[in-house]
């Protein structure tokens, strides 16, 4: 598996806070503190400020960062996506594999088998620059660790994953203890050490008891929290955590505190503005948005972004790509989680997130990195019928939400993204997502895999296993899940027999994952002689650890008490998670051996507390022991203590539904309403686990009935969120408010109507508070009743229910959809049924401009749809868009509600506000059977055009539909049909280097490779100047298409080719038979295009089929001189030398050209000033750039190709016409200025070119400006 990989964005800011560290280092010898917190929400710049402090910017402003990362002793950074950098014993393994690098400029990963030890090299370095005190530290440990066989010991692979803790004060703190201390301090990084908490972790109470009594650090955070203390007093532990992580909090409570987003800090505020600022500054894209109206939508931003550093990024970044409106920002939600669920809005319209979310369940599930490819082989094995192109496009659906690392890999753009997906509080059920529907795409990816997956994959496989089959239990009692996971991984055919062999090799290797370890074995993995051994010598795998039913204490010694005292026979001592031996029987349950320890020790301490501030009683309440509960009460434990969650004993009783300790507490005196940090009381766990005898002796002993949590919620709205009929009951007797409305604004009616559980006593939950006088027409903050609620979901009963009771039917929520919208949305015709017997009003239109058959049509349900219909809905309405029902029904696929729909009268023609019809819409969504249906049995016109000139054809070969590309041409659609700009669906392909599409056409449709744009341009010219050579040479061949076509400009495909400078199309084309000297109208030829732009190949492969270098434009301009004035001296080297050559050539030129080349440049006889003329158009009576329009046209007659003005050409014309033979005998001055020959031409040229370039730069600057506004083609349409 690959390290987990940091993407280094760009920094802004945070000079503040570097400063502060730099101060808390500086001060690191002489305080108490042996660390620094740096805090703040999700998204505040956490990781991105470890970046900077372990790979600085480069600049002024990162004079900070670079003088700390100097001081960086090593870093980790843990990654939720990336559980190797989770595990303990890699962070260990990382650190020291840090320290014995040369450098710190990067975390190399160290695979568990590498003997570290060995690894371990000295290199001589011949320079005398001093070393740093990082890399003093660095040889010294590295030369410890070579000579030390204690810490190589504790470096072995095995031990490290045993017992990270041992190996962490072994390898590193003790010898970095024994080092002699460096000149300055220096400090260790760890980035989100509370990363990794949120995505999967086990339920409360559900963890085996190996678990509460495991000595070992199962996290990175209780690994540091428990040996911190070790440090050395040089050494500064700086971490990142988010700002809510209590437990985080608690760990390091003795660590200052940076807080990167407290608005309350002037320094913060300063850093939010600069970021804004930074990036207007920056950016060209953002600055283009800005006006005296949008500038007041920054403060808004300022101010909304809550001094998160992610919310501003993503505004900014969908600013930039025109997404977003800076006028939206009024709009957007002032918190990130509201940015979330507001950007999903906009991206994911109408059914497209269902789309999308097998896609992000995988990737919420993935435990390696995951490429395209696997992602897309892991989504088939639940979405059989999905191809390549369909899953492409679906991705591309995610690109705003989805990143892509160096390597490749998929990944969301940030984990509180990836958190916000999971929970229903923030995403609401439209854009909840399944983890566990993920782990199983996944399992089913790796189990087809099987006979390949390595050690690694299969310890995944198993993951994924354990994370999916997970509910088969409570739906079936007689099948055992634990079986059923075993025979699924005998079943996939993977090598498990030797995984555990291979284990040194597998970072993944779950030594103290028992769960998983007991499945690999149960499955078939062979444990090698040498890891039983040493499991059982050092106790690292037992039986009772993988046994599911015997007990560790099963069998007593003779002298129990005194082997669980050990050695020192002290029963406070505390191992190293904080629990004595109290604690440890109290979790095993063991009540005979807790009271023979009472009795013996009288000094036990019982309020003892571990790292979680559980005492023993808490402990053995959470697991319901009622033997050890009683004897730890009567032995005079407190009953209302709490432990770091808030938990007492009584709260965690009721909530695991321990009815017997639940009694004993209270008759023992335990405070009835003690609540935990989210205020929630042990009456609103029972209510909610539905632990009935639990509520009731909770209510008799004075329990709070209306207290709330701070969700606002209470108990009886837990009770009828989960269906708790006869709890519900219970509460209400005892005096619950009925209509208490939580946060949300929903009463225990509305959640009841919400989420009813699926079974068949579901309402009657919602028949007892209507009848105990519940409030059936509240509305939450939504504008939501019951009724619409019900109806969104689909619960019938409850809607009758509801009715029957007089709800109100027509009541529309904030966005105006009533009950029937809901029900019609969600296709539940039942419901429909229901709404309208009770008389509903069927004409609302949402805040969309739908009627309630519009988004029954788009849903798909043809009796809802046939129901709306025959009550007498207009089958022709527009909404805002200028959509009828018939348009969604197409747009979404649905045969037979377009049939219904065009039986009731629906227009087949009829178009949208962008003049697409119903057809179209069929053709770009890929609905070829919907599409051959309209064709055939409502004569849909296969031709019509939207307002762009598009038709469906068009549409379905843009989108790759190549079965309704084909059923369009089977009834004879107009391949050839062109949009507003002239353009033909071959060129949109040519521009779109849509080859596979372009290919069909030619070959099934026979497009026109003629067709040309309001410019004249064919398909073969915008492919040649887009570069797509595939597509130049598929054109040529198989259309056959006429490579010397010109627009309206007379330009050829050449010549798009050479101003682009491609030269693999220049080649093709020449190689076709492209004329190389077809001039434009300007009079430029290729070559003269290509030598200005610089494109020295496509010059070469110009000048190689015969080009003209010495061809004028109609202003006088050469090859040469182009690339001369554009500073292309390597074009002009190469024009050079060719002239040269072909002069070498050329018979009689040895003869005294040299002599007549000098004559030419140095002395102006009467015979060279023609030539004079063409180097110096400015000579003539007018200035191209300021003549008239016809003294312009003068100009380009008289500077023609080879004579400076129509007299001196005709004389010359004349005279060679009538002494043909005295030019033979002429010097070399008369051959050049009568030749065809361009490379003589073009030579001499050149030499007077640099005379006057030197003698009139001026001059020459200002005709050239000239030349290049004539001479440039303007760029393509696409």
């Amino acid at each position: 598996m690959a390290a987990p990989v940091i993407e280094k964005k760009r920094f802004f800011c945070r000079e503040w806070a570097f400063t502060k560290l730099s101060h808390c280092l500086e001060q690191r010898p002489a305080s108490k503190t042996c660390g620094v917190l740096v805090v703040g929400g999700p998204g505040s710049g956490k990781t991105a400020f470890s970046a900077e402090l372990a790979w600085p910017s480069a600049g002024a402003n990162a004079r900070h960062q670079r003088s700390l990362n100097r001081r960086l002793l090593a870093r980790h950074f843990c990654q939720a996506r990336s559980e190797a950098s989770l595990s303990p014993a890699q962070f260990v393994r990382s650190l020291v594999a840090q320290l014995l690098q040369p450098g710190s400029d990067g975390i190399h990963r160290v695979s568990s088998s590498s003997p570290i030890p060995g690894s371990a090299t000295t290199t001589s370095n011949a320079t005398t620059v001093p070393l740093t005190s990082r890399e003093m530290v660095a040889e010294a440990y590295a030369e410890k660790l070579r000579t030390d066989p204690e810490i190589q010991a504790a470096l072995q692979p095995d031990v490290l994953d045993r017992d990270p803790d041992d190996a962490l004060k072994k390898a590193l703190l003790f010898p970095l203890l024994e080092l002699e201390p460096p000149k300055c301090c220096l400090f260790l990084l760890v980035d989100s050490i509370d990363e990794g908490q949120t995505l999967d972790l086990p339920q409360t109470g559900t963890r085996d008891s190996r678990r509460e009594n495991d000595n070992v650090s199962r996290t990175i955070a209780e690994l540091l929290a428990n040996h911190h203390h070790l440090f050395p007093q040089w050494l500064l532990l700086v971490c990142t955590a988010r700002r809510q992580s209590k437990p985080i909090s608690r760990m390091f409570s003795g660590f200052r505190k940076i807080p990167l987003d407290d608005l309350r800090k002037s320094l913060v505020v300063r850093d939010i503005q600069q970021y804004i600022l930074a990036r207007l500054d920056q950016e060209d894209a953002l600055r283009q948005h800005i006006s005296r109206d949008t500038a007041e939508m920054l403060n808004q931003l300022h101010i909304k972004s809550n001094g998160c550093f992610l919310y501003l990024e993503k505004v900014l970044d969908g600013v930039a790509e025109n997404f977003i409106v800076l006028r939206e920002v009024r709009e957007i939600p002032g918190t990130l989680n509201g940015l979330y669920l507001w950007l999903c809005q906009r991206l994911f319209s109408r059914k497209q997130f269902a789309k999308v979310q097998p896609l992000l369940n995988v990737i919420l599930a993935a435990k390696l990195p995951i490429t395209q490819e696997i992602l897309y082989k892991c989504v088939k094995t639940a979405c059989t019928n999905i191809t390549i192109e369909d899953f492409n496009r679906r991705l591309h659906l995610l690109r705003r939400v989805i990143s892509v690392s160096r390597a490749g890999a998929l990944m969301l753009f940030h984990h509180s993204f990836a958190e916000w997906l999971l929970d229903v509080k923030h995403c609401t059920q439209k854009y909840l997502c399944s983890a566990v529907e993920g782990h199983a795409m996944l399992a089913a990816y790796y189990t087809l895999r099987g006979p390949e997956l390595n050690a690694d994959e299969i310890c995944v496989l198993g993951q994924h296993l354990q994370r999916s089959i997970t509910n088969v239990a409570t739906t079936n009692c007689n099948l055992d899940v634990h079986t059923l996971q075993v025979l699924w991984m005998i079943g996939s055919g993977a090598p498990i027999e030797d995984c555990y062999l291979d284990s040194s090799e597998c970072i993944l290797w779950p030594r103290q994952e028992v769960k998983l370890l007991k499945l690999l074995i149960d499955a078939g993995a062979k444990p090698s002689e040498k890891v039983v051994e040493d499991d059982a010598s050092k106790d690292a795998v037992s039986s009772s650890q993988v046994s599911q039913d015997v007990s560790p204490m099963d069998e007593s010694p003779s002298e129990p008490l005194t082997e669980l005292l050990g050695e020192s026979g002290d029963i406070n001592q505390a191992d190293s998670c904080g629990r004595t031996v109290l604690h440890t029987l109290a979790a095993d349950g063991n009540a005979s051996l807790l009271e023979l320890a009472l009795a013996t020790c009288p000094q036990a301490k019982l309020e003892a507390t571990d790292r979680h501030g559980q005492t023993p009683l808490n402990l053995a309440a959470r697991h319901g022991y009622a033997d050890v509960v009683r004897v730890l009460l009567a032995s005079g434990a407190c009953a209302d203590h709490a432990d770091c969650d808030g938990w007492t004993a009584l709260r965690a009783a009721a909530w695991g539904g321990h009815t017997q300790v639940v009694e004993m507490l209270l008759e023992h005196g335990a405070m009835v309403d003690c609540a935990d940090w989210d205020q929630r009381t042990a009456l609103r766990a029972a209510a909610w686990g539905g632990h009935e005898d639990i509520v009731k002796a909770l209510l008799q002993h004075g329990a709070d009935v209306n207290r709330t949590d701070d969700e606002g919620r209470t108990a009886l709205i837990a009770a009828a969120y989960m269906g708790h009929s006869e709890i519900v009951e219970h509460l209400l007797d005892f005096g619950a408010e009925i209509d208490h409305a939580d946060n949300d604004g929903r009463t225990a009616l509305s959640v009841a109507a919400l989420c009813v559980p699926s079974n068949h006593g579901y309402a009657k939950v919602v028949t007892i508070l209507l009848e105990r006088g519940a409030a059936v027409d509240h509305q939450d903050k939504d504008g939501m009743t019951p009724l619409l609620v019900a109806a969104f979901e689909g619960h019938r009963d409850v809607c009758e229910l509801l009715l029957e009771y007089e709800a109100d039917v027509d009541h529309c929520d904030a966005t105006g959809r009533t009950p029937l919208w809901a029900a019609a949305s969600m296709g539940h015709g039942s419901v429909v049924a229901l709404l309208l017997f009770w008389g509903c009003y069927v004409d609302s239109i949402d805040n969309e401009g739908r009627t309630v058959l519009s988004v029954a049509a788009a849903q798909g349900g043809t009796d809802v749809v046939k129901q709306l219909l025959d009550r007498g809905l207009d089958e022709q309405h527009r909404d805002n868009s200028g959509w009828t029902p018939l348009h969604y029904a197409a747009f979404e696929g649905h045969i037979d509600v377009c049939e219904a729909l065009l039986e009731a009268g629906a227009k087949i023609d009829e178009t949208d506000n962008d003049g697409k019809g119903a057809l179209m819409l069929a053709a770009q969504e890929g609905h070829a059977a919907l599409v051959e249906r309209l064709l055939e049995q409502h004569r849909a016109p296969i031709d019509q055009h939207a307002h762009d000139g598009k038709t469906a054809l068009r549409l379905a070969a843009l989108e790759g539909h190549y079965d309704t590309v084909r059923v369009l041409l089977s009834h004879n659609a107009d391949v050839n049909a062109k949009d507003a700009d002239g353009r033909s669906t071959l060129y949109i392909l040519a521009l779109e280097n849509r080859l596979a599409m372009a290919r069909f056409l030619l070959e099934h449709a026979r497009a026109d490779v003629e067709s040309r744009d309001s410019e004249g341009r064919t398909p073969l010219h915008v492919s040649a100047w887009q570069g797509h050579v595939e597509m130049v040479a598929l054109l040529l061949t198989e259309g056959s298409a006429s490579v010397n076509a010109c627009d309206n400009e007379n330009r050829t495909p050449l010549h798009s080719a050479a101003w682009q400078g491609h030269a693999a199309i220049v080649r093709l084309l020449l190689e076709h038979g492209a004329t190389p000297d077809h001039t434009c109208n300007q009079g430029a030829t290729a070559l003269g295009i290509a030598a200005q732009e610089g494109h020295e190949h496509c010059v070469r492969a110009l000048l190689n089929h015969g080009a003209d270098p010495s061809h004028s434009d109609h202003c006088g301009r050469n090859a040469i001189k182009v690339a001369a004035k554009s500073g292309h001296d390597t074009v002009v080297r190469l024009l050079e030398e060719h002239s040269a050559n072909q002069r070498s050539l050329r018979p009689g030129i040895n003869g005294g050209g040299s002599s007549s080349a000098t004559s030419v440049t140095s002395n102006s006889t009467a015979e060279t000033k023609p030539s004079s003329a063409i180097l110096n158009p400015l000579s003539t009576q007018y200035s191209p750039a300021e003549s008239p329009d016809s003294t312009k046209r003068r100009s380009c007659v008289s500077l023609g190709n080879n004579s400076s003005n129509s007299k001196s050409s005709s004389n010359l014309t004349g005279s060679t016409k009538s002494d043909q033979g005295k030019f033979n005998q002429n010097s070399m001055v008369n051959q050049v200025v009568l030749s065809e020959t361009p490379q003589q031409d073009t030579g001499i040229r050149y030499c007077g070119w640099r005379i006057v370039i030197t003698k009139k730069r001026k001059s020459i600057n200002k005709f050239f400006s000239f030349y290049l506004s004539k001479i440039k083609l303007p760029h393509m349409k696409k």
